[in-house]
This record gives structure tokens, C-alpha cells and sequence, in this order.
């Protein structure tokens, strides 16, 4: 095979080696009188074979040769079996047994919308990136990695694994940034994901260009944020009230009638005990971040009475459960309006808060007041009124519960 030096050159122009099936002569031709002028000398089947020659020796011997292995790549190809082409294929993919895996020797190109993904074409071929070029012909893509290759640089990315998608592979060659993904004729939804995976890849580059102590500040960073969400103190409240366990708390409240009976109160908080006993302690626990006093009512109002004793115990049963049982509890009510007495019991406690309330018979209608006061700094953090011949007993333990774990949540 003759060579023909690229102009301004003492060295003979690289050889490409065309393998294509006989349907895909036309687009071969027009690659075959394209790739001259780009600086590559082109063999194919038809270029220099006279009648006589050992063909198929030839050819072995142009492929264990040439410097560079094109196999045409198209529905043509995918939808035969069997053909020439396969052994010329089969022979280039034998030759790259013998080269470094970095070494560029196969150029694949596809002339069609023919995708690598389940492609007839050998593992090897799959390891390298494709070029497209539509009917064969010339495309700035296909011209760019012949001056590359007539000038000694790089082609193709490295070799990956067989099966590995193509789009990391520029990724792996030094954090190299990979070529934005080209659109092809009829595709939409496969083009856009492509798009973002190569956003992710290039932001992952980018990270992966930053310098390695910068990138472990980082990483511990992460950690520490993960390592203090997994031990917030949202953790203190991961039980959580089911339907069951509100159905035995109205229940212990129907039983319970204790606004100013010692004995009742500590009955309660026993039963609360026996009742969750899997997650809450003795209810009435030293040292406890929660103390809660027994709602006080008129003694001239049973109404009151009735309303104050089921809303406590609901209460006391529903943070009794989110808290573990560390709730401490008072055996006698106190007035809803003695903040003073309810700090000092609570310094007394060392909690962090009280819970206290108690019925106002001095407004009309007469209402229940609830009260959260915070024991370091004594101030009431948080404070609701309800009318007690609407109040919900059991809506209004679900909102002290949920408030309560919001205030020691952000402590």
C-alpha cells in the first residue's frame, strides 16, 4: 500500500482500515473520500484488491497493519447475522489484545440512529467512544479526531468497562469535562436525561477538581450535619400517639376526677405508667425536663371540673408517651394564674418547663387556660385560652404535645 505523506511532513500519513457491510458501500465511499483530506490514508475492499489476489490474506494483512480500525456502524449491519465484515471486525478486536488499553486504535463510526446500547458489535467496540456521521458524511466532530490522530494527540477517551455507560467515560481521563450530549432526529425525552446526567457529571468534575483538603472539609462537614441530625432532640420524641393509645388515655380521663384530690392524681399518673409501661417511666421521675401541675377549676362548677380533669389527663398521657415517661408530676392543682409558684416548683424539679393551667371562672364564658412557662429565663413560652363549653380535650392535648416538642426541639 502506498503512503502519501501529509503536506509539510517527513512522516507517511497514517492508515485507516474501512470495514463496512456491502449495503453501506455509498456512505463508505463518501468516508473513504473524505478521511484523505483530513490526513489519513484510507484501505477498504475495493481500493487496491486486483483480480488474483489472495483477498482474505490482504485483508488480514491490512488489518494487522493499518494504524487506525473504522468499522462502519448502521441498521445494516444490526439486522445481518452473518457477513465479511464480522470477521474484519473480529480480527481488528483480536489485534487490540496486543496494545495497552490507552492505546487508540478503534474509531467506530455510526452512519445512522443506530444506538450503542444492545448494539451486534463487539464488547471491545463498546469500550470506546462512537462518532456519528449521518450517511456518511463529513461531520466537524469526525474531522476534529482525524487532525487529532494525524497529529499524534489523543483520540478517543480511555477504554472503559464493557456494559459501562459511554457518558462517564470522558469523566475518568483526568476529570476531563465530558462533550455536552448531541441531539439526534426523533429523540426528546432520552436527550434530556442525558442532559442532566451531564450536569451532574460536570458538577461532580468541578468538585473533584477542588483541592483534596478542601474536599475532606467537606466530607466532615457532611458528617458532623448528619452525625447532629441523627442526635437532635427531635430523637426524645420519637413515639408518637396512635388511635389505640388515644382510646385508653380518654379512657384513664373519663376515670379521672382528681383537680383536687391527691390521692386521684397520684392514681393517675400510676395508671399512666401501668397503661404505657413498654414507653413511659413512673411519671413522676427527679430531674425530669418536664413537670406538669394538675389543672385547677372553680369548686362551684362541675362543668369546669369535668373539662380541666379530662384535658390534664390527656394532656399528661400524651407527653407522658413522646417523653419517655420523664415527665415529673405534681400531686395537688395549683392556680392557673400563679406563674411565681409554678417557676419555683420548677426550679425546685429541675425542669426546664412547666405545664400548668386551670379554669377562669372570672371571664364569660368561663375559659380554660394552658400555660408552658420556661423555668430558665421565666418567661411564658407559649400560652392558649379555650371556652370550656367548647373545649376538645383531646385536640387541645394534641396541640400542647406538639408545642412542647417544638420548644425543646429548638433549645
Amino acid at each position: 500500500m502506498s503512503t502519501v505523506a501529509p503536506a509539510g511532513t517527513d512522516h507517511p500519513a497514517p492508515t485507516v482500515f474501512l470495514s463496512y457491510a456491502s449495503q453501506d458501500r455509498q456512505a463508505a465511499l463518501s468516508l473513504c473520500d473524505a478521511l484523505p483530506g483530513y490526513g489519513l490514508e484510507v484501505w477498504y475492499d475495493e481500493s487496491d484488491l486486483t483480480g488474483g489476489d489472495a483477498w482474505d490474506q490482504k485483508i488480514r494483512r491490512q488489518i494487522r497493519e493499518c494504524d487506525f480500525f473504522m468499522p462502519v456502524i448502521s441498521a445494516q449491519t444490526e439486522a445481518r447475522p452473518e457477513g465479511y465484515f464480522r470477521r474484519e471486525w473480529r480480527l481488528a478486536v483480536e489485534r487490540t489484545l496486543d496494545m495497552a488499553d490507552d492505546h487508540t486504535f478503534l474509531l467506530p463510526v455510526v452512519i445512522d440512529d443506530t444506538r450503542e446500547t444492545g448494539a451486534r458489535v463487539p464488547d471491545r467496540f463498546l469500550t470506546v467512544q462512537w462518532t456519528r456521521v449521518p450517511g456518511g458524511k463529513p461531520t466537524a466532530a469526525l474531522e476534529a479526531l482525524c487532525r487529532r490522530l494525524v497529529a499524534g494527540e489523543p483520540g478517543p477517551p480511555p477504554p472503559r468497562k464493557p456494559g459501562e455507560r459511554a457518558v462517564r467515560a470522558p469523566a475518568l481521563a483526568g476529570h476531563a469535562y465530558p462533550p455536552f450530549p448531541e441531539r439526534e432526529a426523533g429523540e426528546r425525552g432520552s436527550f434530556w436525561l442525558r442532559g442532566v446526567a451531564w450536569v451532574l457529571q460536570c458538577a461532580w468534575i468541578s468538585f473533584m477538581r477542588v483541592p483534596r483538603w478542601i474536599r475532606w472539609l467537606i466530607y466532615v462537614w457532611l458528617f458532623v450535619i448528619l452525625l447532629a441530625k441523627g442526635c437532635s432532640p427531635s430523637d426524645r420524641h420519637s413515639d408518637r400517639v396512635s388511635s389505640a393509645d388515644e382510646q385508653r388515655i380518654k379512657r384513664i380521663a373519663a376515670d379521672y376526677q382528681g383537680s383536687a384530690k391527691e390521692g386521684d392524681v397520684a392514681r393517675l399518673g400510676a395508671q399512666i405508667a401501668r397503661e404505657f409501661a413498654d414507653r413511659s417511666g413512673s411519671g413522676a421521675e427527679a430531674g425530669a425536663g418536664l413537670l406538669a401541675i394538675p389543672f385547677s377549676a372553680p369548686a362551684d362548677n362541675p362543668a369546669a371540673q369535668k373539662v380541666a380533669d379530662s384535658t390534664f389527663a390527656q394532656i399528661y398521657g400524651r407527653v407522658s408517651i413522646s417523653h419517655h415517661g420523664r415527665v415529673g408530676l405534681l400531686d395537688k392543682a395549683m392556680p392557673g394564674s400563679d406563674t411565681a409558684a409554678a417557676l419555683e416548683l420548677g426550679k425546685a424539679r429541675h425542669s426546664h418547663y412547666v405545664l400548668y393551667g386551670g379554669v377562669d371562672g372570672q371571664v364569660t364564658p368561663p375559659s380554660l387556660v394552658v400555660k408552658i412557662v420556661a423555668v430558665a429565663d421565666g418567661s411564658v413560652a407559649w400560652t392558649e385560652s379555650y371556652p370550656v363549653t367548647a373545649a376538645d380535650p383531646a385536640a387541645i392535648a394534641a396541640t400542647v404535645d406538639a408545642k412542647l416538642q417544638g420548644l425543646e426541639d429548638s433549645d
